[in-house]
């Protein structure tokens, strides 16, 4: 009886729990030009490092396929193959060229992909669209670090990930040095959907963006948690949850009568200084046709974005609430409507601007998630300039979206997305918990073996 023991101990002496992890992490950056995150992973064979941009609400992930991609693990998706009828959209193709990874025959190309995350806030003009520029759809391998939610170890490949190509110049707008998208939106072919597909793992995934110019921030794949931070900071106990919401329709001409792959939360009023900001709350019920409406979380916006009548009420009380704190109101610097000067604002022991606190409020006040002067203020500091501005920013009149959380305001909280049970956790400032998203230990980055 003692021999499976034996052998087991064996077994764990010389290969070690990591090398069983089906939990993943990665660095998330955030470049402080265009304001927007990447994420660093390993791509191809033999493997090479890569930025992707992160987009929250991505469908398909997409590379630059046409700026020296050389790998030997790229593969076509077939005609007619079990991943080519998975995606709802695409052609059959063939070219006359010399096989690459922008030609084959026989293989799939997807026109409703890739999608610039930008677009996803303005309507569709069904007479004038603006069709993407797409290619073939191939597979490659990503590798992540593994994790037990404490500590990253060595990277372990994900064989077959699927990616739109796209032509170099599809990179404009986002941060430098990126070479595609990564997709973490709800459906089949995003990067947490295929990671929990192949290894069984739970449908969870979680992203903590840091702001810090040093250090960087995190993604978690396939765990529930725990998630730790220095000093031995767990943030997956103090989650608090809300369900998850979808809009009835997406915002491509070609996959319109599908589902939108974003995600939305509840918002039902918000507060400043517990006072209620008084706007139409109807704004935000989801038009059924064109998708229209809700509250969205966005990593490819800086800042908040509010309809314009929700934003005029919105300024119109914190810039009272302000008040209050003796704020001196100074000239707007854009995009921002709403400035203060930098000396009579302050900054809290944390180095977050000492600002009135703003509530989300969903569930009809069950659930609230705070958002401090960290995730409020932004200060500009050039030119002469000092002041600490609003960081919610006017959307316009009529907005796809009439409430979008941006990067600004995530920053620091642990957000997670229970893909199983269609929840959206987000925890307390991690400032206040004495850690910061750039805390996790990323021991492995430094060691690596290709």
């Amino acid at each position: 009886m003692a021999t499976p023991f034996f052998f087991f101990f064996f077994f764990l002496l010389f290969f070690p729990l990591y090398s069983l992890q089906t939990a993943f992490v990665a660095p998330i950056y955030k470049d402080h030009i265009s304001l927007l995150y990447s994420i660093s992973v390993h791509l191809k064979t033999p493997l090479r490092p890569a930025n992707l941009h992160l987009d929250l609400g991505g469908g398909f992930s997409w590379i630059d396929c046409y700026n020296r991609y050389n790998s030997s693990s790229y593969q076509f998706v077939l005609c007619n193959s079990p991943l080519s009828h998975s995606l709802q959209q695409n052609t059959c193709g063939s070219c006359v060229e010399a096989p690459s990874p922008v030609c084959a025959n026989d293989t799939i190309f997807s026109y409703a992909y890739p999608e610039k995350p930008f677009l996803r806030d303005q309507f569709v003009d069904y007479n004038h669209a603006k069709l993407t520029d797409s290619e073939n759809v191939i597979t490659d391998v990503l590798a992540l670090f593994t994790t037990d939610g404490s500590d990253s170890y060595p990277l372990r490949r994900i064989p077959e990930i699927p990616f739109s190509c796209v032509k170099t110049d599809f990179l404009r707008g986002l941060a430098r040095g990126v070479i595609g998208l990564a997709a973490l939106g709800r459906s089949n072919v995003s990067i947490p959907s295929v990671i929990s597909a192949k290894f069984n793992s739970p449908r969870f995934f979680a992203i903590c963006l840091s702001g810090a110019r040093l250090g960087t921030g995190v993604a978690f794949f396939g765990s529930k948690g725990p998630y730790k931070f220095f000093p031995n900071v767990d943030l997956s106990k103090s989650l608090i949850y809300t369900p998850l919401l979808f809009s009835p329709a997406t915002n491509s001409i070609y996959t319109n009568w599908l589902p939108s792959y974003e995600y939305y939360i509840g918002l039902s009023a918000i507060r400043i200084n517990g006072k209620a900001v008084p706007f139409n709350t109807s704004l935000l019920s989801f038009e059924p046709v064109i998708g229209g409406g809700g509250t969205k979380i966005s990593t490819s916006t800086n800042y908040a974005l509010l309809q314009s009548s929700i934003y005029r009420a919105f300024t119109t009380v914190f810039m009272k609430e302000s008040a209050a704190l003796n704020f001196t109101l100074t000239n707007a610097v854009e995009p921002f409507g709403v400035c203060y000067t930098a000396y009579s604002v302050g900054v809290t022991a944390e180095g977050q601007a000492r600002a009135p606190v703003v509530d989300l409020v969903m569930e009809k006040g069950k659930v609230v998630w705070k958002l401090g002067g960290r995730n409020t203020m932004v200060r500009i500091k050039k030119n002469g300039v000092d002041v600490w501005c609003l960081g919610f920013i006017n959307g316009g009149e009529f907005p796809r979206t009439p409430i979008v959380i941006g990067g600004l305001q995530m920053e620091d909280h642990l957000l997670q997305f229970d893909l199983e049970n269609y929840r959206f956790g987000f925890s307390s400032s991690a400032l206040m918990e004495g850690t910061s998203c750039s805390k996790f230990n990323f021991t492995s980055i430094n060691n690596i073996s290709l």
